[in-house]
């Protein structure tokens, strides 16, 4: 019976509170993170080759409130750092890789930005009526790596009223182009694979 318990502990991934993930791996498991840091305000992700802590290589600086969540590309060449706290909101940083576990951030990226001017020209609304909390998290990576669906919620006050709110928006950040894309026909691109030597 213990045996069976530490196995449990093994698989149960380890986290800090919530549904935050304290390490993990990248969709290949040849990057490894690990949040770092006991500063109540401020935690540090640092990533390091597959067994290899040593050679760990600071990504950040983050919040860590209980939403933070990195996610990996799947060919491990871009990472989205998804965090903040339930009433300052949460945003989404981009990193691209230089080398190895090396990654530089994509400061002019502003994924959250674009998104909320984008759902909010969609209605007729101005920037200057924007959101007061706003939400973005990562939904899902396409394959090849090149778009990343994502989900917008939020509220916008007026004088302490909230006549503004954005229940789910969606859409697809194209990582080449630096913006949403909404042209599905290019998402898809390389999902349908014809291989004639296929047999049943």
């Amino acid at each position: 019976m213990k045996l069976l318990y530490s196995l449990f502990l093994l698989l149960v991934p380890l986290r800090l509170w919530g549904d935050q993930f304290n390490e993990g791996d990248s969709p290949s498991h040849k990057i490894h993170f690990e949040v770092r840091g006991k500063d109540e305000n401020s935690k540090e992700i640092w990533l390091s080759p597959e067994n290899h802590k040593e050679k760990a290589v600071k990504l950040c600086e983050t919040e860590a409130w209980g939403n933070l969540e990195v996610h990996f590309s799947s060919d491990d060449f871009w990472i989205i750092v998804q965090d903040g706290g339930a009433s300052l909101g949460i945003d989404l940083t981009l990193f691209q890789r230089v080398k190895g576990v090396t990654f530089k951030e994509i400061k002019d990226a502003n994924i959250g930005d674009k998104a909320e001017h984008i759902a909010l020209a969609q209605a007729g609304v101005p920037d200057e009526e924007g959101l007061d909390h706003r939400y973005i998290r990562v939904e899902y990576w396409t394959d090849d790596s090149r778009f990343v669906l994502v989900r917008l919620y939020g509220a916008g006050s007026n004088q302490g009223k909230y006549p503004l709110s954005v229940a789910a928006w969606y859409g697809f950040y194209d990582l080449g182009k630096g913006d949403f894309t909404f042209d599905f026909r290019k998402i898809n691109e390389g999902s349908v694979v014809k291989n004639p030597k296929q047999t049943q």
